[in-house]
């Protein structure tokens, strides 16, 4: 045993010895700066303009290595404008070393300062790397780059682009046991993105890639990504897909066979695939639970009245329509794409979707919207329509169908001051331009059809009207009971058109209890105005069982018109009226009967004076 120790304490003595030579001879018989012109040559032989300002010097811990000060680089050919490194770390390979050469097996970086004018320069700076099984050498073979460890910290990256520069921020980057024979290898990234308008995004990626270099495909597996700053709540991504192209510089396609999406307490599945090379191609589909807007959309855009400016935006209608479906029309640039999307429940504002589905075509300048369908306001819709971006003005063409609606929630949601409950079927086909929603409402054309089963108009009283005109044709004091403050119709039927952000009732049809009522009407959609002729007949003696008795022939069995006309905010009982030529010809019929009844005369000559007396009265 003690033969043994003092063995291993003399081999121990001996390393140390040697490592302690080795050091001396590196730091005495070696100079690291006369590496210099190698390191430049060797960037010069890669098409890049190296020049390393800062001296070079010997690090021993925790590996070999030489510290490389500042260094300024330019590449022309490869799209790199002149660009700059603080300090790096260049880790060798002793066994080279000892053989007069420098093998350079990892590679740290602080504080790179890298300017791109083309986009597929960051292609090319992927498409040539070195690891242990594919160095580059120099021309000398002194000096060979055989990077499996790749780490970079405070970095800074700006790409020139047509429509301005795209600035990366606080770059960290670590990539180890690097290889291009399709072994996965980690890697784990941060950066921060500044946008032209709004906040700088944060983004961060912990995943495995594979490069088959051969095929110029990038394997990801495992991709975890987060985002934070485009949202009010932050996206978490986890994926596994290819990308054909990236490896020389030329991105073709890229597929994501799983992608699992985490935004605020909502979950998406999916896949997606995009095709880059012309004509370009996307196809997505995502499926998902519970998902509130709000977790994708800032506060004013979601109806809680806080827009800029101390200006809410009212209700969710406010939003742009257009926004949705443009946006991946400028990805595609002409091309073809398929978007679909199926949720539990859909949440925006106040306005609630239960398992809400929607299918989109994009084929070229035309989006189609191949199906719009969800429960709301505890009814059904179902949609479909084309928008055409490829004009002017982008137009859209559409077809709805709405069953079972609760139109009292609905109006509490999507308009003001408008009380009116039932239960509402509508089918309508229109189309409109333009690129807000102001001007598609004000664009809005189109007809359809109505039904509204148990209407309730809150703030009007048709029956009230009706019978206080027949009241005054009958000389009956008034009504001691206050009447309700609106009217509970039958149900109403209706074709409907709109035009000029006016919506047309041209021939309705309900009533009141025995009381029929039919008519048109005009809405003025932006100004809230109405204007509805409503013609009344009394079938019976009573308008209802809690209205009035009538019994004038004069009022029953007969056409009676009343006008309602006023705005919505204002609506109420006098908003109603008879028609004021009915009420002038009731008074003239009246004055006659006076007559008539003074003259005391037979029938014949009654008659004859009647005649005379409305002619006299323009009756």
């Amino acid at each position: 045993m003690k033969k043994a120790l003092k063995i291993l304490a003399i081999l121990a003595v001996v390393a140390v010895l040697c490592a302690a030579g080795l050091v001396a001879y590196l730091l005495f018989a070696v100079d690291p700066n006369s590496y210099k012109p190698r390191l430049e040559q060797a960037a010069r032989d890669q098409g890049v303009d190296l020049t390393i300002a800062g001296d070079l010097g010997w690090r021993f811990f925790p590996a070999l290595a030489i510290d490389v000060g500042q260094t300024r680089f330019a590449s022309e050919s490869h799209g790199i404008a002149p660009s700059s490194i603080e300090t790096g770390r260049l880790a060798l390979g002793w066994r080279e070393l000892l053989q007069g050469r420098v093998a350079i097996k990892a590679l740290a970086i602080d504080g790179a300062d890298l300017h791109l004018t083309r986009g597929d320069a960051a292609g090319a700076a992927v498409a040539t790397p070195a690891t242990g099984d594919q160095p580059i050498e120099s021309a000398d073979r002194q000096l060979a780059l055989a990077v499996d460890t790749l780490s970079l910290s405070n970095g800074r990256l700006r790409l020139e682009q047509a429509d301005g520069t795209l600035l990366l921020d606080d770059i960290q980057l670590r990539l180890r046991d690097v290889s291009l024979d399709g072994g996965a290898f980690p890697v784990a990234a941060s950066l921060t993105y500044h946008r032209a308008a709004g906040e700088p995004l944060d983004l961060a990626l912990d995943t495995r890639l594979a490069v088959d270099r051969a095929q110029g495909q990038l394997r990801i597996e495992d991709g975890k990504l987060s985002l934070a700053g485009a949202l009010p709540a932050p996206i978490a991504l986890n994926f596994d897909g290819t990308v054909d192209g990236v490896i020389d510089g030329e991105l073709r396609r890229a597929r994501i066979s799983r992608l699992d999406i985490a935004l605020g307490d909502t979950h998406l599945t999916g896949s997606a695939d995009y095709t880059h090379a012309r004509p370009r191609a996307l196809t997505l589909t995502l499926a998902g639970g519970d998902l509130d807007t709000a977790a994708l959309l800032p506060p004013s855009a979601n109806g809680d009245g806080s827009g800029e400016d101390g200006e809410g935006v009212d209700n969710p209608s406010d939003a742009n329509p257009l926004a949705a479906l443009l946006a991946p029309m400028a990805m595609l640039e002409g091309g073809s794409g398929r978007i679909d999307l199926a949720l539990d429940s859909l949440r925006h504002g106040d306005l609630n979707l239960s398992a809400p589905r929607l299918g989109v075509d994009i084929d070229g300048p035309r989006v189609g919207v191949r199906e719009l369908a969800a429960g709301i306001f505890g009814g059904q819709l179902a949609a479909s329509g084309t928008l055409d971006a490829g004009r002017d003005l982008p137009r859209i063409s559409f077809q709805q169908r709405l069953t079972g609606i609760d139109l009292g929630a609905a109006l509490a949601v999507l308009a003001e001051d408008v009380n009116i409950t039932g239960t509402l079927d509508l089918d309508f086909e229109g189309n409109t331009r333009g690129s807000d929603s102001e001007a598609l409402l004000a664009n809005l054309a189109g007809a359809g059809k109505l039904r509204l089963e148990d209407p309730v108009i809150a703030t009007v009283n048709l029956e009230k009207s009706y019978c206080e005109l027949a009241a005054l044709v009958e000389k009956t004091p008034a009504r001691e009971e206050p009447w309700p403050a609106g009217t509970r119709l039958n149900t109403l039927a209706s074709p409907l058109r709109i035009a000029d952000g006016i919506l047309h009732l041209d021939d309705y049809s309900t009533g009141i209890g025995n009381l029929g009522v039919r008519g048109a009407g005009r809405i003025d959609l932006d100004r809230k105005t109405f204007d509805i002729e409503a013609i009344t007949r009394l079938t019976g003696d009573r308008t209802s069982d809690e209205g009035c008795l009538v019994k004038s022939k004069r009022v029953r069995d007969r056409d009676i018109p009343l006008r309602c006309k006023d705005s919505f905010a204002d609506a109420g009982a006098g908003s109603c009226k008879p028609d004021q030529a009915f009420v002038n010809s009731l008074v003239k019929d009246e004055v006659i009967d006076k007559i008539k009844e003074k003259t005391n005369l037979d029938d014949d000559k009654a008659e004859a004076l009647e005649g005379l007396l409305k002619g006299l009265l323009n009756r």
